[in-house]
């Protein structure tokens, strides 16, 4: 397992434009300057320790094994203050962990970097490495997923299932199914609109689909052939690229291999590797989770190239 409880030397800092962004550096122990430097990305409105100190657990024990890292605040995030500046919501990110490179390229003598992201923070992990030659891999946690292959068998295996023979969700779907049949009580002719609630099972199939889309409004989720190019033209730069997929992905993940019948044009490309935790949570609230991926996350490092060229 990997150790996380080893001490490295950490140094706050503030970069950027008008240095409205805020990191935690930390050093790798002993002189390691030829190594990729880790960057660690927000997801969301996260603070920069990380989900569940995530991030923080990871640079320690990365620096452990001569990986310099810097987990920071994007704008309006932690401890960073809000950006300035305008434009496309999706290319922010990327200018500011563009702005993180630079800084430490000018302050720390790094040349190239591995980004690593949760959710969201893997979108833009994609996004800049897409822009930026100085990104030489990516760790995406739970990045973009599509049904493909052996999808459907091992949702119905392992999501489905297990479901049937628990008696709560028996009586719950008989209780629904009953509420079907029987004739429906006539509607109040006044409802307050501020103690009204959505009642899921009168939905019509176009009114659920819309609200689905609202509560993925915040993730913008590209087609799948364009993911697929963006990953092609990046392991044909050689890049680096590492996904790992937790459980709670069932909707569009649920098992390992999937990601080659994803992108079946990248099916044995050395520079692409998954790995698949089912027992763990979106954010790997249990240490036993976490310890696991930063194992797998270390091992990586030690065996990944990061010789990339530009594109």
């Amino acid at each position: 397992m990997a150790n996380t409880t080893v001490h490295a030397r950490e140094t706050a800092c503030t970069f950027g434009t008008d240095c409205q962004l805020t990191g935690v550096f930390t050093e790798a122990s002993g002189e390691h300057h030829e190594q990729a430097c880790a960057l660690f990305l927000t997801a969301g409105l996260l603070h920069h320790i990380g989900p569940t100190r995530l991030h923080v657990e990871l640079a320690r024990s990365l620096a452990a094994q001569g990986v310099a890292g810097l987990r920071f605040d994007l704008s309006g995030a932690g401890d960073s203050e809000p950006s300035s500046l305008g434009g496309d919501y999706r290319q922010r990110p990327v200018r500011e962990v563009t702005q993180a490179m630079d800084y430490l390229q000018a302050h720390h003598g790094k040349q190239r970097f591995v980004l690593l992201g949760l959710c969201s923070g893997a979108d833009d992990a994609l996004a800049t490495a897409q822009q930026d030659p100085r990104v030489v891999g990516v760790v995406l946690l739970n990045g973009y997923a599509y049904p493909a292959g052996r999808f459907r068998f091992y949702r119905i295996l392992r999501f489905y299932m297990p479901r049937l023979f628990v008696w709560q969700k028996l009586r719950n779907g008989a209780g629904r199914l009953l509420r079907r049949l029987l004739p429906r009580q006539p509607a109040a002719t006044a409802v307050s609109t501020s103690s009204a609630s959505v009642d899921v099972e009168t939905l019509t199939d176009q009114e659920r689909l819309e609200l689905l889309q609202l509560d993925n409004d915040y993730r913008h989720i590209p087609p799948q052939a364009e993911t697929a190019a963006i990953l092609q033209s990046l392991c044909q730069a050689d890049t680096d690229l590492l996904f790992i997929y937790t459980g709670s992905e069932h909707d569009t993940y649920t098992y390992e291999g999937q990601l080659g019948a994803m992108f079946p044009d990248l099916r044995d490309d050395p520079h692409l590797q998954e790995r698949y935790i089912q027992e763990a949570d979106h954010t790997l609230i249990l240490k036993e989770d976490r310890d696991k991926v930063i194992a797998w996350i270390s091992e990586w490092f030690r065996q990944a190239m990061f010789t990339r060229h530009r594109l």
